[in-house]
């Protein structure tokens, strides 16, 4: 039902639209445009004040100054259109006093060329235009309040456009149409504005003002009617639209404006920023190439039909904001055209002095026409170019595209080197191969003594004249600097650290040119590249070099460096587990199946049968151990099962292997620990366990696992031979004792073990949960 009706109401609304504008199609159609303004002189007469150069009148010669005897017969005073607009119109004969002598002149309706451009197909174009935009915004945004304002916006602009002939030519239907469209135009613009913001929870304006406009328009409308019945004069009411229409337009301005400055610290500027310049874009034409000169001078640069050719700028850009899902860059677009403009202004000012000393008969208004078209022209023309540079030009010029090409063949390459030797020959190779140089080395230079060193390359360069420009110059000295040596050729600067920097010498080219534009940016653009990626390597270096000192001093090692060789570590124990679980176990598993179907055959002899099922035997056991040794590798359901689970099941795996008893109490410990610390822990228990069964000789262990005020405590004791505490650190090593206190350390934990001959081994171990917990405070 709801489609049905919105499938009506856009049906009815179009026949009526289409119904309109066949109409005033019409009109301008049948009726002449005669183009005539008249007012009565001293003497009582009716004298040609205006000739509009598009009309019938101005066709048949009819110049300013003459006088008006007759119209259809009747005197002018007596004339409807004189009467009410001091124009001539609607007429079917009209006699014309030329030097004292009148002239009958019937009134045809031969429209020029001319006329037909700027009173039917411009006009029915931009209608057109703008009616299609409804159609289609309807169709996509009918539920939309702002997206149904536009439309009738759209409309407005459209019907106000193909109605202005019919009104010229005092058609009453046709004058109605154009006054109503004509002053809903900036009162709707405001109504889209307003609904349009309000999405984002922006009001732009009191509606207050918006009804005044709305009232000074009906009230206009309602006296046009009262003094087309009584028939007065109604010039100081067009003109009376004209203000008001005015005055709407420098309030949608100002509000647009103040709105700007307002909110051009959101994240609304943009959406401002495309209005104004459509709004701008839209109306400037009538104001700068129409209205001012016209005022000014007497003169339009441009007809006012094509002038309001822009208008349908402001329909384009607000169907794009309704419509879009992401705005162009505005910033952009303004930057390239200002750049454009500036660029402009001399070659336009050249050509049209020299025109104008050429051709001397050319007017003022004249240049002004030419400066005009030929400004706009070369602004067009500089962004089109660039537009089709951007697209175009990596076909057409296959060098510049091999460049590009380039520099993302050397960037991705690059960006796998982890040796700055490999940085340096991909480098040369590189300009080798892209510039086909004569001869190519990689210095280093020492700004101590300025001495160079060649690191990779030819061994014939100019030393001398490089160490002097670079004495001479060190201030210039930057990276992607590009330094011209004459005869010697050029050198790059690609790279500096401390009081060291690289740089790249290249004799020339194969074919004895110059570098050229695009070359000298690939190479400045090769330098950054290259520049950055020193900077890395050098601080991998360094920060190799910071570790390995960490870890060969591992007694005083820092958290962080211990905590990072466990986690290498175990990723390396999980890879093992892994490849041992998809390859060794799964091989193992198949060979005993085979073997054990083997076995079973009735034709192999008895003894053999046992040899084969012994085999087995063993096979299955061996396969078990690497199962084991893939779940000590990677212990199974860790994370989800959590560490006192976790620990229950390691016990009650040990307990089946050793003849120890494990008493595990873990009362009330419910923390939700991360994995590092639930791995960390079962690894000191896995180990502790093992030096249980190897050295301890213990027959029973107790563990106590509990935390408090954020602190994990982990209690070990069991009843072994024990060892003397003065040979405990000697002992360390191959106990397993030192990786469990770097374990613990890693988490910026401590370590506490004792130990006695014949009364067994204790550990105590602190782990506080945030690392900001102090240990030396809490733990006693």
């Amino acid at each position: 039902m709801g489609n049905f009706k919105k499938g009506f109401v856009l049906l009815a609304s179009t026949g009526i639209i289409l119904i309109i504008s066949y109409y005033l199609l019409f009109v301008t159609l049948r009726i002449p445009y005669i183009g005539l303004s008249v007012e009565e002189n001293e003497v009582g007469k009716w004298q040609i004040s205006y000739v509009d150069h598009l009309g019938w009148a101005e066709q048949q010669g009819i110049k300013v100054g003459d006088t008006v005897s007759l119209i259809n017969g009747v005197q002018p005073s007596n004339y409807s259109t004189i009467l009410q607009y001091g124009v001539i119109e609607q007429a079917e004969t009209l006699v014309i006093n030329k030097n004292g002598e009148p002239i009958l002149h019937k009134v045809t309706n031969n429209m020029t060329p001319q006329q037909v451009q700027y009173h039917i197909v411009i006009p029915t174009l931009v209608f057109v235009i703008l009616f299609i935009f409804s159609c289609v915004l309807y169709l996509k945004k009918s539920d939309d309040k702002s997206a149904l304002i536009l439309i009738l916006f759209f409309l407005a602009i459209g019907l106000s456009y193909l109605s202005a002939p019919v009104s010229s030519r005092m058609d009453t239907l046709g004058i109605y149409i154009n006054r109503i469209t004509f002053s809903l135009i900036p009162v709707l613009f405001l109504e889209f504005l307003n609904n349009y913001f309000i999405r984002y929870g922006l009001s732009l304006f009191n509606r207050k003002s918006l009804s005044v406009l709305y009232l000074a328009n009906s009230l206009l409308l309602v006296i046009t009617l009262f003094f087309q019945i009584f028939g007065r004069n109604l010039v100081i009411i067009r003109y009376s639209f004209l203000a008001v229409f005015s005055i709407s337009i420098l309030l949608c301005f100002y509000i647009l404006l103040s709105r700007y400055f307002r909110y051009r610290d959101t994240i609304h500027k943009p959406i401002f920023k495309i209005i104004i310049v459509g709004f701008t874009l839209a109306f400037s034409p009538f104001v700068i190439l129409m209205g001012l000169p016209s005022i000014l001078f007497g003169v339009e640069l441009i007809p006012g039909a094509l002038a309001a050719v822009s208008l349908v700028f402001l329909p384009g850009v607000f169907l794009y904001l309704i419509t879009a899902n992401r705005l162009f860059d505005i910033d952009f677009i303004i930057d390239r055209i200002r750049y454009y403009a500036i660029l402009s202004l001399i070659p336009t000012i050249l050509l049209v002095l020299f025109l104008s000393y050429l051709l001397s008969e050319f007017t003022l208004v004249q240049c002004m026409k030419l400066g005009i078209v030929t400004y706009i022209g070369i602004i067009v023309f500089l962004y089109i170019k660039e537009e089709l540079d951007f697209h175009f030009r990596s076909k057409l010029f296959r060098e510049k595209y091999n460049f590009q090409a380039s520099l993302d063949r050397f960037s991705q390459d690059i960006a796998k080197v982890m040796k700055i030797s490999d940085l340096e020959e991909r480098l040369i190779m590189e300009v080798t191969e892209v510039l086909a140089v004569k001869a190519i080395s990689l210095l280093e230079t020492n700004f101590m003594d300025y001495s160079l060193t060649i690191k990779t390359g030819s061994p014939d360069f100019p030393e001398t004249v490089i160490t002097d420009w670079l004495k001479n110059n060190t201030e210039l000295i930057a990276v992607g600097e590009l330094i011209d040596i004459g005869s010697n050729g050029v050198f790059l600067i690609i790279g500096s650290e401390k009081a060291k920097s690289n740089l790249v010498w290249i004799r020339g080219k194969l074919n004895r040119t110059e570098f050229n534009q695009e070359e000298r940016v690939w190479l400045r653009t090769i330098a950054v590249y290259v520049s950055m990626v020193y900077e890395n390597l050098h601080l991998i270096e360094g920060l190799i070099e910071k570790l390995e000192e960490e870890v060969t001093q591992r007694d005083s090692a820092k958290p962080w460096v211990l905590r990072l060789l466990f986690n290498l570590s175990e990723k390396e124990r999980r890879r093992l587990a892994s490849d041992l679980h998809d390859s060794a176990l799964q091989q193992q598993l198949l060979w005993y199946r085979k073997l054990e179907i083997i076995s079973v055959d009735e034709r192999i002899p008895a003894d053999l049968r046992k040899q084969l099922n012994t085999m087995a035997e063993g096979l299955l056991d061996v396969t078990h151990q690497i199962r084991e040794t893939c779940n000590e590798l990677l212990p199974p359901l860790l994370k989800e099962t959590g560490i006192v689970e976790a620990l229950k099941n390691l016990f009650a795996n040990a307990q089946l292997r050793t003849d120890y008893v494990v008493n595990f109490k873990a009362t009330g410990f419910s923390i939700d620990l991360d994995y590092e610390h639930i791995l960390a822990l079962y690894r000191i228990v896995q180990e502790l366990l093992t030096n249980a069964a190897k050295h301890s000789k213990a027959t029973e262990i107790k563990i106590i696992l509990a935390d408090s005020h954020g602190i994990i405590t982990l209690n070990y004791r069991d009843n072994g031979i024990g060892m003397d505490f003065e040979n405990l650190q000697s002992s360390f090593n191959h106990m397993g004792l030192s990786g469990i206190k770097e374990r613990v350390l890693s988490l910026e934990g401590k370590t506490c073990f004792n130990s006695s001959l014949g009364k067994g081994f204790e550990v105590s171990i602190w782990m506080p949960l945030d690392k900001a917990t102090s240990l030396n405070e809490q733990v006693v």
